[in-house]
């Protein structure tokens, strides 16, 4: 299994501490937030590489950042993009990983802005009894106003997602989904046709739509800590809650 850290974006919600540095590079309780995320990557035995996918701006410091994780398979790659107005997206980025990468394998797929405390190696053993199958992160989220800025899921009994929809208006359930993803290595050769229909190529979420609408996918629901950095304030918790 390969590991794609999505970095590449400029993070404009966290002007001025964002303007010179990337957002997963921020210090968490000392520690650059990206540190804390490979603590859960790494418990995922399975996982033999890390491609950590950048822009053109921060990738000197994604570069230097990896120099000092020897001990780790970290691989980074520049998306040669250097502005908000040109970024590849989140699916553009996977892809981009896939090619530079030469990745043919299963993926956990994860942005670089969402702290998971989960237990990570038991995400790994659901998706492994569910005979591999898509895996998404789920949550139950109780605030619609919270929900509005996730994708919502609607769950059978089994776990499978029957509905999935981004960032709705009107929300469907209370089952609110980070981005964090497990997918066999044929659903990772989809996303190069995903992108051929000229969907959406932002958002990671997006994919798990289209993907569920064709084949199943379920979910990993959870109620461990579970934070997604984009504001100031939603930064500032996290800070706060490590801090102590």
């Amino acid at each position: 299994m390969k590991a794609i850290l999505l970095v590449a974006g400029y993070a404009t919600r966290l002007y001025p501490l964002t303007k010179d540095r990337p957002k997963a590079l921020l210090p968490v309780g000392g520690v650059p937030l990206l540190d804390r995320i490979l603590r859960g990557v790494t418990q995922i035995p399975a996982v033999d590489e890390i491609h950590v996918v950048s822009n053109d701006k921060f990738y000197p410091q994604f570069r230097d950042w990896a120099a000092g994780h020897k001990d780790l398979p970290l691989v980074v790659h520049n998306d040669g993009t250097t502005k908000e107005g040109a970024r590849l997206g989140a699916i553009g980025d996977i892809a981009f990983a896939l090619k530079a990468g030469g990745i043919d394998d299963d993926c956990l797929v994860m942005a670089g802005d969402n702290l998971l405390l989960i237990d990570f190696a038991d995400l790994y053993r659901a998706y492994l009894a569910r005979g591999k199958k898509p895996l998404l992160l789920a949550q139950r989220m109780d605030d619609v106003e919270t929900l509005r800025r996730f994708a919502v899921a609607v769950l059978d009994e089994d776990g499978r997602v029957r509905r999935l929809i981004e960032k709705p208006k009107d929300p469907p359930s209370a089952n609110g989904v980070f981005a964090l993803y497990l997918y066999p290595a044929p659903v990772m050769r989809r996303v190069a046709e995903y992108l051929s229909q000229g969907n959406n190529p932002d958002a990671p979420g997006n994919f798990a739509v289209w993907l569920s609408e064709r084949e199943p996918v379920y979910a990993y629901v959870t109620d461990a800590p579970c934070y997604d950095i984009g504001t100031h304030e939603s930064l500032r918790q996290v800070q706060s809650i490590f801090s102590n």
